[in-house]
């Protein structure tokens, strides 16, 4: 039965002369009955069928009145029901019925039919009779949707009446549907109890309910008597017409049975006759066997009688007719190749030489080659000595890099520390300002100055005892942290956290790839829109190469976050991914519309110029034009009838002529246009083609094998949802400065279409046109080879010029500009969605969140963009991070397992890695550390005979006194031991020699060696304690140094060991896998030997890379120096202001402390030049400025003497005496350092290890004494 209605609705029978009817047919399968029920079924089959295409043909008509894809057929009932795609269709032809689309998706709600309403006033405003109309709840509850269907019929013929849409298309017959679908559909039917419309007779429908609501009466003549009964008669029959059908089946099949039990009767008879003759052939064989097998017996035990007498004569005989002939053929044979021995020789070569190719093509060709196919091509990874040099040269430029760039960062460090002092300063020069004019109004008498001390105190011990209470709003508490030169501790702290947050955000795409596809599957459309926006003013909208770089770098992570989300290819084209929204916002800047300005402007203004020009290829269309025409031009209704078919629409010879006029210039217009499309290819921005490239290997890794689907979908991007918009709206775009008119606009609509047509290869809408079929069919393959060329660049970091010190080596501060509402949206979709960004509880975005603490929330008052720098707080670049860890232990493994697949063999890597050693494995393990060793002993001999001549060439007269070199294996060295482990720079000049002679030290590239040591092991990094503890070193084959711990032993089966624990630390790394066999190493290994010869541009490039990042460092070093300079020449000009005073200070009173303190340094002549005051630790402790002193009481304070004195600006020098008698060694105390404690919230403070002091009333006192 399922089988039967998957055929039918098939195969549509055309022999009638109705296209779409469809013709029963009975399949004999084991679970069918034997009565005619069958046919009932076939008929419900197939009238499902005609339902799903009707449904078909309202979804195509829709897509085309309101130029958007909705769902499938079978998903359309669901879709529909929120009323969104039928308030849509309404706006497209009566636009005032609309007002607002209620456009939320997540769940249904009963505000979506208003929606459906939308739809109702506009089929009463365009006269649509009601009797069409269904219910709300026959879509809204699902209730009858076959009247909706119904009701979407008739409007369309009411509209393509009107010529305000297409056509609708008849579909029966021309789509499939599964047997799965069919019986779904027929389950929903059957639950619903809807009564099947009539689709055939909507026309008539239409008219007579016209009629009907006109009350027309119309007095019919003869004649029209006579057509409506022949129309009732018509009717009849095709109501009837499933009981005509079942009979003329059922009496076909009775004369077919017939004929069949007729044909079988025959074929019985004669398959009778041709077996019995089978047998009596088979029994005459048989018999005719036997006596041949009885005659040769025979004849083989007289032979064996007669052979059995002369045995021994016969052996002889035959070994000697062997013997002479297997000496014939072997002299023959050795004669032969020695006369042919070129060509034997050249016979080899070509056989071995084509078994090369075919294993090298194997390695190049297969996904996962074998190990075999690695150990025949292990030689191709072996360095040669300036391989090793430029190594060595990089490894040697890098570590100048690394220590450039913590060189740099602690310069910065001590630049924030240095400005946070200078705005402390200025913040005390307001003090001291404030403390002078306090003491201009309330008088400098001590009793005042004691109150003052008395009311500070009092403050400062409130503030150590409670927080402060805050009446700032909640604007202004959210605000703080973003007012510049803040000098408020949190304020600055929250500062820094953004600051690094947003630096994280940029720098890792994977924080807000993950957070937005989080937010998209669980929040509505507004948060991921409100974050979209903030994504884009994080990256500057791609403004500079930096910006532009990271948000391709989000894109890429996007895309591969959402591909894996996929199960299937053909999902893509139904789901709308979310990178695509950002892609859309990337590709609207100023150079895509400066590449669209020059590829489309002349071809648009050439279809923009030509007013007579009309690309419409819809015959219906086309007719119905010429209608209004005719009726326009003579002002009678037009001889052409309003409601033809298609196929009397076709046969309208004027219609024909108009279609393949139009199909001509749409083809040589859209052929125009493509060709521009493919010539742009070296123009085309680079942002799209990388983008294309990584969704085009994303859907490779996840889908293989599916090129050419892959390419449509990579079409799909570059052509319609980045081409198509500036063609269809070129004004938008920049392309053209004057407005395009509805005919224009159709006109680029349909040469958009097309080219859109052409990139997927689809032919919905242009199945009767076979020439327009053609063009497309034969053009598509073109525009697949454009993106697939499209779709292949370098990597951005190669367009660039980025590497990962880009952000290290920039002189100005990195910063976005952005509001702080976007901000805290940002930190609260983080903090929403921290669980699915990271699963590490050490990442260092969980501990910036923990740090910031909930998100304010947003507010208008906050809307005001602001700059915010961003920093990395995070250590200096160094290289021992995991990433850089990671790469030196691939390296090592790597060496190793070529080490071990060099000596043992087996079907897989980790087969080999567990397999026992034997001992001639171990043997040959030796021969191959023996060689490598005395190559490497070679390799370092002429390298240090070469260093030797450049240092004797370079100055002979200033060459340290060495002792000469003994076969090739020792240096004697007269060097310290301290230098011989100095490593100097490999690119030395005459300057250099002369300083390494000056400080006694002699490098060749490598350490100078002790005594008696192998230069093989000192090339390779090693002493002779490593040697003696049993490190390896081996070549990559060759040039290599691995060293061990002390427990690792110089064998075979310890490197097999070490090669399988550094394989699971890579496990553990996600970055091979057990599972397959370690094939995951394997494949990277066939792909450095494939890309062996690229190795050493890239390692050219990368040195390159490096001098220049070195160069910037260098640069940005300097600059940080002359800051540095700077903020300290201003520090000391802001000290030397402190020193000026506000007013003449008067002389101490005679015979008081002051004055006898004053007196002794001038006889002494030691007289500070900023003061000296002499305080008595009982005056300062009244004051509240010394708290308490270690192992002194109160009572002692009176006979203790504090001297404070200033002789530099802002340093003060503070000594403590008892009875005259010095308490301590004198301390130094600056004043950034008083402020830094202030600006930290430190209340007290102690001096000399003993006293401890109030900060707050401490600097006072100093800004008094000495600056006031």
């Amino acid at each position: 039965m399922a089988e039967a209605s998957l055929i039918a609705a098939t195969t549509p029978d055309t022999h009638d002369g109705k296209h779409g009817r469809v013709r029963l047919h009975k399949h004999n399968d084991t679970g069918s009955k034997t009565d005619g029920s069958w046919m009932d079924r076939e008929r419900h089959d197939i009238q499902t069928y005609e339902y799903l295409c009707h449904i078909g043909e309202a979804k195509e008509w829709i897509e085309a009145c309101i130029n958007e894809e909705i769902a499938l057929t079978t998903d359309l009932e669901e879709e529909m029901r929120n009323g969104i795609v039928l308030a849509k269709l309404a706006r497209s032809f009566h636009a005032s019925s609309v007002k607002k689309i209620f456009e939320v998706t997540t769940k249904l709600q009963f505000k979506h039919s208003d929606n459906i309403n939308c739809l109702f006033n506009a089929m009463k405003a365009i006269g649509l009779p009601e009797v069409f109309f269904f219910e709300l709840t026959d879509l809204y509850e699902k209730k009858n949707f076959p009247k909706v269907v119904y009701c979407i019929h008739a409007l369309s013929h009411v509209l393509a009446a009107k010529n305000m849409s297409p056509s609708i298309n008849n579909l029966v017959g021309k789509l499939s549907f599964t047997v799965d679908q069919i019986e779904a559909t027929q389950q929903s039917l059957e639950a619903s109890g809807a009564a099947m419309p009539q689709f055939g007779n909507i026309e008539n429908a239409l008219a007579k309910a016209a009629a009907q609501e006109a009350e027309v009466v119309v007095v019919e003549s003869p004649e029209d008597i006579e057509r409506k009964e022949k129309e009732a008669r018509e009717e009849w029959f095709r109501q009837n017409e499933q009981l005509f059908v079942q009979v003329q089946t059922a009496f076909r099949c009775k004369l077919a049975r017939q004929v069949l039990l007729e044909l079988k009767e025959a074929d019985r008879v004669k398959k009778v006759t041709t077996v019995q003759a089978v047998v009596r052939a088979r029994t005459a064989k048989r018999r005719m066997n036997s006596m041949r097998r009885v005659k040769a017996q025979t004849d083989k035990e007289n032979r064996w009688i007669e052979l059995s007498s002369n045995e021994q004569l016969f052996v002889k005989l035959q070994a000697r007719v062997r013997g002479k002939k297997d000496r014939t053929i072997y002299k023959a044979r050795i004669d032969h190749y020695h006369d042919n021995t070129n060509s034997i020789i050249k016979l080899q070569a070509l056989w071995r030489a084509k078994q090369t190719r075919k294993a090298y093509k194997n390695l190049t060709s297969l996904r996962n080659p074998p190990v075999k196919i690695i150990q025949e091509f292990v030689h191709l990874l072996e360095d040669s000595d300036r391989d090793f040099e430029d190594d060595l040269d990089i490894e040697d430029l890098r570590q100048h890099v690394v220590k450039a760039i913590r060189e740099n960062a602690a310069t910065e460090t001590e630049l924030f520390d240095l400005d946070l002092k200078i705005a402390l300063l200025i913040k005390n020069r307001i003090g001291i300002e404030e403390v002078y004019h306090q003491t201009l109004s309330e008088g400098a008498g001590a009793t005042t100055t004691a109150a003052y001390y008395k009311k500070l105190k009092q403050s400062s011990s409130a503030n150590a005892q409670e927080p402060r209470a805050s009446t700032a709003s909640h604007a202004e508490k959210c605000m703080a942290p973003f007012v510049q030169h803040t000098l408020d501790k949190d304020a600055r702290s929250k500062l820094e956290a953004y600051q690094q947050l947003f630096y994280l955000l940029q720098t890792n795409p994977n924080y807000l790839a993950k957070t937005m596809h989080s937010l998209s599957k669980r929040s509505g459309g507004t948060v991921l829109k409100v974050l979209e926006q903030a994504t884009l003013t994080l990256f500057g909208y791609a403004q500079n190469i930096r910006e532009e770089y990271l948000l391709l770098n989000l894109i890429k992570t996007s895309i591969k976050l959402e591909v894996a989300e996929i199960g299937k290819l053909d999902e893509f084209w139904r789901a709308n991914p979310l990178f695509i929204k950002l892609v859309l916002q990337y590709v609207r800047g100023a150079k895509e519309r400066q590449f669209f300005r020059d590829l489309f402007q002349p071809l648009i203004k050439t279809v923009m110029a030509d007013s007579n020009l009309s690309l419409e290829t819809d015959p219906s269309f086309i007719y119905k034009n010429l209608i209004r025409i005719d009726e326009s031009k003579t002002g009678l209704p037009s001889t052409r009838l309003p409601d033809a078919s298609l196929e009397q629409i076709t046969a309208d010879p004027e219609v024909v002529a108009l279609l393949k006029q139009n199909t001509d210039q749409l083809k040589d217009i859209t052929g125009k246009f493509m060709t521009c499309i493919i010539a742009s290819l070296k123009t085309m921005p680079f942002g799209i083609r990388y983008i294309a490239m990584h969704l085009k290997n994303a859907m490779n890794e996840k889908f293989p094998g599916n090129e050419e689907e892959i390419l449509r979908i990579v079409g799909n991007l570059i052509y319609y949802r980045y081409m198509n918009p500036a063609i269809v709206a070129p004004e938008g775009f920049d392309i053209i400065e004057t407005s395009v008119s509805p005919a224009q606009r159709k006109n680029l609509a349909e040469v958009a279409k097309t080219l859109h047509q052409i990139s997927v290869n689809r032919l919905a809408g242009v199945e009767n046109n076979e020439c327009l079929k053609s063009f497309i069919t034969s053009s598509h393959q073109k525009f697949l080879q454009f993106f697939s060329e499209a779709s292949t660049v370098q990597s951005s970091e190669e367009f660039f010029d980025m590497d990962e010190y880009m952000d290290l080596t920039q002189q100005k501060r990195l910063s976005v500009f952005i509001s702080p509402n976007e901000i805290f949206q940002v930190h609260d979709a983080l903090l929403s969605c921290i669980e699915d960004i990271v699963s590490d509880p050490s990442d260092p975005i969980k501990a910036v969140l923990e740090e910031l603490g909930p998100a304010p929330a947003p507010t208008d008052s906050l809307r005001k963009e602001t700059y915010l720098n961003l920093v990395n707080r995070l250590p200096a670049h160094d290289s021992e991070t995991l990433e850089h860890k990671q790469k030196l232990l691939m390296q090592e493994t790597k060496r190793l397992v070529l080490i071990v697949i060099k000596t043992q063999s087996g079907k897989n890597l980790l087969d080999i890695l567990e397999s026992p050693v034997t001992e001639k494995e171990e043997q040959f393990f030796k021969q191959h550390i023996a060689m490598d060793m005395k190559k490497l002993q070679d390799r370092s001999d002429r390298k240090l005979a070469q260093n030797w001549r450049q240092f004797v060439d370079a100055d002979s007269s200033t060459a340290p006194k060495v002792v000469t070199q003994e076969d090739g294996q020792h240096v004697a060295a007269s060097v310290s031991s301290d230098s011989a482990n100095t490593t100097m720079t490999r690119r030395t000049n005459n300057s250099n020699w002369k300083s390494m002679v000056d400080t006694g030290g002699l490098s060749f590239d490598r350490p100078v060696l002790k005594k008696d040591v192998p230069l093989a092991v000192a090339a390779a990094g090693m002493d002779e304690n490593n040697l003696g503890s049993g490190s390896l070193f081996f070549g990559s084959g060759s040039l290599f140094c691995l060293k061990a711990d002390q427990t690792l032993s110089f064998t075979f089966a310890a490197v097999k060991m070490r090669a399988l624990e550094n394989m699971a630390k890579l496990e553990d790394a996600g970055l091979v896998s057990k599972t397959d066999g370690y094939q995951g190493m394997i494949n990277m290994i066939a792909s450095d030997m494939l890309n062996r010869h690229k190795r050493k541009s890239q390692r050219k490039k990368e040195g390159q890379a490096l001098q220049r990042t070195l160069l910037n460092l260098e640069e940005k070093a300097k600059y940080l120096e002359d800051q540095k300079q700077s903020y300290h020449d201003y520090i000391s000009t802001c000290m030397g202001q402190h020193k000026k005073t506000l007013k003449v200070k008067k002389g101490p009173l005679p015979f008081t402390r002051q004055y006898f303190h004053l007196k002794e340094l001038q006889k002494a002549g030691n007289v500070p030049q900023f003061g000296s005051f002499k305080f008595s630790a009982l005056d300062l402790y009244k004051r509240g400025v010394l708290i308490s002193m270690n192992d002194h009481n109160p009572k002692q304070y009176g006979q203790i003497s504090l001297t404070i004195s200033s002789a530099e600006a802002g340093v003060f020098t503070i000594d403590a005496s008892l009875a005259g008698v010095k308490l301590t060694e004198p301390m130094e105390l600056r004043l950034e350092d008083l402020l830094q404690c202030q600006y930290e919230g430190v209340q007290s403070m102690t001096l000399f290890e003993m006293a401890k002091v109030n900060v707050n009333l401490l600097t006072y006192l100093l800004n008094k004494k000495f600056y006031v």
